[in-house]
């Protein structure tokens, strides 16, 4: 099959309309990019468990044992557990005294 079996004549205007059409698809990725960017640079103030438990490198039962023991802040909202950021600096504090 040859690539120059079809040949397609555009007008001038028709041309301009398609460049503008596809510049506008182009800001509106640009747009979408940095709009994601900014959402991903937004540090939420708390972690959830899993997360805390990777920040200070402990499992699931003595991540129970501090909540039990009153050692860390927790916050329920449903069914899922949210830790405060600053948690995790008392943590290692609390640990080295």
């Amino acid at each position: 099959m040859n690539p120059f079996d079809s040949l397609l004549l555009v007008g001038r205007q028709d041309m301009e309309q398609i460049k503008k059409g596809q510049q506008e698809i182009l800001l509106r990725l640009e747009r979408l990019e940095t709009g994601s960017a900014q959402h991903t640079n937004a540090i939420s103030p708390y972690l959830t468990a899993l997360e805390f438990m990777k920040a200070v490198r402990i499992r699931r039962w003595k991540f129970n044992q501090l909540i039990i023991r009153g050692k860390i802040r927790i916050i329920k909202k449903r069914r899922k557990i949210y830790v405060p950021r600053g948690e995790v600096e008392r943590y290692f504090k609390e640990v080295n005294e």
